[in-house]
């Protein structure tokens, strides 16, 4: 007689969480595709820290209140103190998984040894075209796909490791480089793999970008360097994205500055020439004004001098752009 087939094992549960703060713009359609995955979620977790509540939310979704404001990555935490799945998906719900078998692709690579697994972000050129001239300054950087690691846009992460580890440190990272930190941080309990599935960061930009804003932005992604420095060290570089000379790797050219106090005459050379090698983006931008950069990028440069130099004092990132 033969021996019966045992049945399949069930598929892994999947917590999905998104942070929306008071906005449900694009929920129900990232909802909609999630519920369309070959390996559908087992629970899809809305995180609100904003001081408004929803009236409604799509049929079958977990809506969530989180009394404290603490950004994006106090969502994120929030959200997995209730996630009953074995496995978190961290999401934001402008981003929408490029094909239907993206969550089972990624959890087909989730080995014994890994702890997380994470999809390649993917900035379409076409929405970036939409943007005004500094909201394309703002994020040249980015068109394309790009092998960031942690950036909570598609990120699967063993639950059980996303707690040990305290999730997101929200204490030191309040508004910038909490991913980076939580990607060393479960580094140290196993293997982050970066996978060539692909996310879509559609990234609509509901308000027009000021030239002020890119400063502001600067400092604060400069303010979080700093404090991962002192607290990493040289370690970042393991992080994919901090290969990029125009990411994080020509941040470590600040530490060139001290040395123009013994000469001075050479400065202004070593700035209009460094920093615009580190900021070669602008040479992105379709209109001509992009020129505009050869005077500006010495002056982000200082920006991001000064705003590493508190972050790295402190340990902390704490500067937000809408201060």
């Amino acid at each position: 007689m033969p021996t019966p087939l045992s049945p399949p094992p069930p598929p892994p549960k999947v917590s999905v969480i998104v942070p929306v703060y008071g906005r449900l713009g694009d929920v129900s359609r990232l909802v909609e595709i999630l519920r369309r995955q070959t390996v559908v979620p087992h629970e899809i977790l809305l995180v609100d820290s904003s001081a408004t509540s929803f009236p409604s939310v799509p049929e079958g979704v977990i809506y969530l209140k989180n009394p404290r404001d603490l950004a994006l990555s106090g969502d994120y935490n929030h959200g997995a103190q209730f996630a009953t799945g074995d496995y978190l998906l961290l999401m934001q719900q402008d981003c929408l998984p490029a094909r239907e078998t993206d969550l089972e692709d990624n959890l087909k690579l989730m080995t014994p040894g890994r702890v997380a697994v994470t999809s390649s972000v993917t900035l379409p050129r076409d929405n970036w075209m939409q943007y005004n001239f500094w909201g394309q300054a703002l994020m040249a950087r980015w068109v394309g796909t790009y092998r960031q690691g942690i950036s909570g846009k598609f990120d699967l992460i063993r639950a059980e490791v996303f707690r040990r580890i305290g999730g997101y440190d929200t204490e030191n990272f309040s508004f910038a480089g909490e991913d980076m930190d939580l990607f060393m941080r479960l580094s140290e309990q196993g293997e982050v793999w970066v996978a060539s599935t692909q996310v879509l960061h559609l990234h609509a930009q509901s308000q027009q970008t000021r030239c002020r804003d890119l400063f502001k932005k600067h400092f604060q992604l400069a303010e979080s360097f700093g404090a991962l420095l002192r607290k990493w060290g040289f370690k970042l570089t393991r992080i994919p994205y901090a290969s990029h000379l125009s990411h994080h790797i020509g941040k470590f050219l600040y530490l060139f500055l001290p040395v123009f106090l013994l000469y001075p005459r050479y400065l202004i050379i070593y700035l209009v020439i460094v920093s615009n090698l580190s900021n070669l983006n602008f040479l992105r931008l379709p209109s001509a004004r992009k020129w505009l950069f050869l005077a500006l990028n010495p002056a982000l440069f200082i920006t991001g001098a000064i705003a590493t130099t508190k972050g790295f004092i402190t340990g902390r990132q704490r500067y937000s752009v809408n201060k």
